[in-house]
């Protein structure tokens, strides 16, 4: 059984682990009037919703998106497949023109409070089975 002090860490740890990634997606403008850098993550999908790609260290320019790839899939029926060909960190250009989705990744405070929360409950539940429960004494 895991000690109370390493279970503490433990949980912690798991606890900035998860909360690192508590994340959302926020629609954006696909154009921007002059050359822009975006410093995060940005998400666009194809005008015709058949290809979605992930790009960091983005510049919009009008006429075009340019980032470092991170990932990529394409739609099979309602599901998003990813397409394990890609290069990642390859320098990628997407036309405006062909983009009918453009989302920015922004952090989630409701989603990150939300999840502190659970992991509280969690923490709490199993301290609280690890002395006994109510019927110890």
């Amino acid at each position: 059984m895991i000690g109370n002090m390493t279970g503490a860490w433990l949980c912690a740890g798991l606890a900035l682990l998860v909360t690192s990634g508590c994340h959302a997606w926020r629609e954006r403008p696909v154009t921007a009037p002059d050359a822009s850098a975006v410093t995060g993550t940005v998400r666009l999908t194809t005008n015709h919703g058949t290809r979605r790609l992930t790009l960091e260290r983005v510049t919009l320019g009008s006429d075009s998106v340019v980032g470092r790839l991170v990932d990529a899939a394409d739609r099979t029926g309602q599901a998003w497949v990813p397409d394990n060909k890609i290069t990642r960190g390859e320098r990628a250009a997407v036309a405006v023109a062909d983009i009918g989705l453009l989302e920015e990744q922004t952090e989630s405070a409701t989603r990150t409070v939300l999840l502190l929360g659970f992991l509280a409950a969690l923490a709490f539940a199993v301290a609280f089975l690890a002395v006994g429960g109510p019927n110890s004494g």
